[in-house]
């Protein structure tokens, strides 16, 4: 307090005015006109330095011109190279032009560079100069793309793994958007190798949510269906994803007994959203369509839709390609007594 109370008598002593001035926020207009004083002052500074360097140099010439007086030898010729007065002082006179002239100018040149560019507002002196020179650079996109590193993506086991997991999350309690975002990273559709990882994320999905609840598949296909509206999985990911569970569907259904009715959902899911057709039974793996009971698998895909699917003369042909030698000895009328 008694410093504080000293201050205060000296302040009034001065007429009310502090010894330091008292640091505020600067307009950008006064930053400008602080920035022009600084480089009037520097101009200045440069300019007496570089007169004063010229007068140096024109009165060193000076005494060397006095100095310098030719030598006549015996004979009467005058003698080049050697001045009056000493070949040391001469010699030294000349090295004093030549060495200390152009050092002092380049003094001045440097001076008036560091001192016009100096301060705390010199960034507002360059702003034209380096704004001309930025235009004149090529683009960093246009420079770099031909040497832009090739992005590496996961392995598609990789992509599988990671796809059980983000769908687990999403079951539990996940967001749409977030589990959309992540599986169309993994995927990235449309780049080289996107079918096989896509093929394997249906894949593995398709097996977790076949030993799952109903729940489960239903939140699956949601995302499934999403993807392929959004061409973030392709139509040849779904049909490659689905050629594991269909080859071990009756393995899958010794521990999980709801697992062929959940495939049948999900079969006729996908051909309802148009992601496939019924006819990619006829390319499915070749166990299935011998062991598994494809024709069966496909009437019940049909029932599922309903309507327009079983009446199709074009399902039917397929029902009847599916049917094996037993299934024609079991119903001899075809995909017609099949269905009923």
């Amino acid at each position: 307090i008694k410093f504080m109370l000293q201050d205060l008598i000296e302040m009034r002593d001065n007429g009310w005015v502090q010894r330091r001035e008292v640091e505020s926020a600067k307009t950008i207009a006064q930053i400008h006109k602080e920035a022009a004083q600084e480089a009037k002052r520097g101009g200045s500074m440069s300019r007496s330095a570089s007169n004063n360097s010229i007068r140096r140099q024109s009165s060193a010439n000076d005494i060397l011109a006095r100095s310098s007086k030719p030598n006549v030898d015996a004979d009467g010729f005058v003698e080049i190279g050697k001045a009056g007065g000493g070949f040391g002082r001469s010699a030294s006179l000349s090295n004093f032009g030549k060495s200390n002239s152009r050092p002092n100018l380049n003094k001045a040149e440097k001076s008036s560079r560091s001192v016009s560019s100096g301060g705390s507002f010199s960034a507002f002196n360059d702003v034209s100069s380096k704004g001309s020179k930025n235009k004149a650079l090529p683009d960093v996109d246009e420079k770099h793309a031909a040497t832009a590193p090739k992005v590496q993506y996961k392995s598609p086991t990789d992509c599988g793994v990671k796809a059980v997991r983000y769908l687990k999350e999403y079951i539990v309690g996940g967001d749409m958007d977030d589990i959309i975002l992540s599986l169309h990273e993994l995927i990235a559709a449309g780049n080289e190798g996107s079918v096989d990882r896509g093929a394997k994320v249906m894949e593995k999905g398709t097996m977790f949510v076949l030993e799952s609840k109903a729940e489960d598949v239903d939140k699956f296909l949601s995302v499934v269906t999403k993807c392929y509206k959004e061409k973030k999985i392709e139509r040849e990911s779904l049909i490659s994803g689905l050629n594991d569970p269909l080859e071990f569907l009756t393995d899958l259904a010794i521990d999980a007994p709801m697992a062929a009715s959940h495939l049948v959902t999900i079969v006729s899911k996908l051909i309802e959203s148009g992601a496939i057709s019924f006819n990619f039974l006829l390319d499915a793996p070749e166990f299935f369509r011998s062991d598994c009971g494809a024709a069966e698998f496909g009437c019940k895909v049909l029932k599922k839709l309903g309507g327009d699917a079983i009446a199709s003369d074009t399902n039917l042909q397929v029902i009847d390609k599916l049917m094996t030698s037993k299934d024609k000895e079991s119903y001899p009328s075809g995909a017609k007594e099949m269905l009923t």
